[in-house]
């Protein structure tokens, strides 16, 4: 005797197993997006739309905090900060008679998948420039950029704005990323 309901249950049986295949042949497309190692070169700019006025913390020494506005785009043809916009925080210390300055921070990058990138970054003390040195590191994120670690050189210039009150920074991010074994976090 023939049965009629056959293809549902053939349908039913093998559902999970197509599901299965699918998410198998998405997890193996991202892994060719981005590479689970590799070197990085990241342009960015920075701006602050107004900048506060400093505290005085000690004789012609100031320090303040700042919420900055990032854009990234990656120039060495990677996904890591390609089109990606971001917020950092910055906390610089300014000694106005030793004419030096330093500076520290974090920042959480998005891409248009909703996906993070967190990184941390220090300026230790140099002089008082328009162009400085720093280090970064990349400490995680969630989604495709789980587990991701890594290390830079961060190289800024401070720009001449238009707008009166306002920073503006431009600048670059050289080094290596990797990502440790991990499951993805959740976004």
């Amino acid at each position: 005797m023939r049965r009629k309901h056959a293809p549902f249950v053939s349908l039913v049986t093998q559902g999970p197993v197509l599901l299965c295949a699918a998410l198998l042949c998405a997890t193996a497309a991202l892994a060719e997006d981005m590479p689970r190692q590799g070197e990085f070169r990241i342009t960015y700019t920075s701006t602050t739309p107004v900048a506060p006025k400093p505290v005085m913390i000690g004789n012609n020494r100031t320090a303040s905090a700042t919420i900055n506005m990032m854009t990234a785009v990656n120039e060495s043809n990677g996904k890591l900060l390609h089109n990606m916009a971001g917020r950092c925080t910055s906390a610089p210390t300014v000694d106005n008679d030793a004419k030096t300055f330093e500076n520290h921070g974090y920042c959480d990058y998005v891409d248009a998948d909703g996906d993070h990138v967190f990184e941390k970054w220090d300026y230790p003390v140099q002089p008082l420039a328009a162009a400085t040195e720093g280090t970064g590191e990349w400490i995680g994120g969630t989604g495709k950029f789980a587990g991701l670690t890594g290390t830079m050189k961060i190289r800024s210039r401070r720009l001449t704005t238009l707008t009166e009150g306002a920073v503006q920074v431009t600048g670059e991010k050289l080094g290596s990323y990797s990502f440790q074994n991990t499951v993805a976090d959740a976004k």
